[in-house]
């Protein structure tokens, strides 16, 4: 093996947006050979003082509902994090273990309930929200109560629709377990905003949703200029975007990115996304 082979990146820039995991993602690339920049794009909030989520917990455990929809297996598992903060974990876990009808947007969540003893009764195929939406507009009858461990409740269209399967005399109750705010270093992120807009870094990677929104609102204000364009046009030429998902890929669709441009690995995770950003630099 040639150390080209060893290290395929070598001579690589690759932007790393990611707040969790942004340093176990940054050794797999300089293993292959490539300079990283990390600057995560968002900072993920403490939720032990979020009222609104503690009393969505409290009513959870109070009645089960007839549905709970888990959308992230990080998100399961800060919303059990949390309720121990209050003493609720337990009583959370035993209403879970009432629900009748429990749906897992993917492995991850799936993965999340099976730990504390729920296995969900349908995993969607896609991991997507707009099958776990088509599933249970299906199943639904009416005057159900459900239960859903919201994503991304702002930039989220499927958060109207699941309000929407509500029928008469039936209830949503929304747990959002994810709020997010600027990043803890908005130098480091700004820098990595200017070098996408430059075409200065090779690939820049996502791997949720709101980095791709909160990449682009730093660029409407990027030392004083709007460079949403720039990066804009950066990714549909010399920078690659390379997403987690098709969920995390729609992010960058909807912010005008190309879709042909947009790529992402199979299965999605971590090294996979990895090996496909290796893939598409090495050529």
């Amino acid at each position: 093996m040639t150390d080209g082979d060893q290290q395929p990146l070598a001579g690589r820039l690759i932007g790393i947006t990611a707040e969790r995991k942004g340093d176990d993602q940054a050794d797999l690339f300089i293993k292959r050979g490539a300079d990283v920049i990390v600057a995560p794009m968002l900072h993920t909030v403490d939720l032990a003082d979020d009222e609104a989520l503690r009393l969505a917990t409290v009513a959870f455990t109070a009645e089960s509902p007839d549905w709970f929809l888990a959308t992230t297996g990080f998100g399961v598992r800060l919303w059990l994090e949390t309720a121990e903060l209050w003493g609720l974990r337990v009583a959370v876990v035993e209403a879970l273990a009432r629900v009748p009808h429990v749906v897992a947007r993917g492995p991850k969540s799936r993965s999340a309930l099976r730990q504390v003893g729920v296995d969900p009764e349908w995993t969607a195929p896609g991991e997507s929200m707009p099958e776990v939406v088509t599933h249970v507009a299906r199943e639904l009858r009416g005057g159900e109560r459900v239960a859903v461990q919201l994503f991304d409740p702002d930039e989220h269209p499927t958060t109207l629709e699941l309000r929407g399967l509500v029928g008469v005399g039936g209830s949503l109750l929304e747990l959002g377990v994810y709020r997010w705010e600027p990043p803890l270093d908005q130098a480091a992120a700004h820098q990595l905003v200017e070098l996408i807009a430059r075409s200065r870094v090779d690939a820049v990677t996502f791997t949720s949703q709101p980095a791709v929104h909160f990449l682009f609102k730093l660029a409407a204000a990027s030392g004083g200029v709007d460079r949403q364009d720039e990066v804009r046009t950066a990714l549909d030429t010399t920078v690659h975007p390379v997403c987690i998902g098709p969920v995390c890929a729609d992010a960058a669709v909807a912010r005008g990115v190309s879709p042909e441009r947009v790529v992402w690995p199979d299965p999605f995770r971590l090294v996979p996304m990895v090996k496909l950003t290796t893939e598409l630099l090495a050529r």
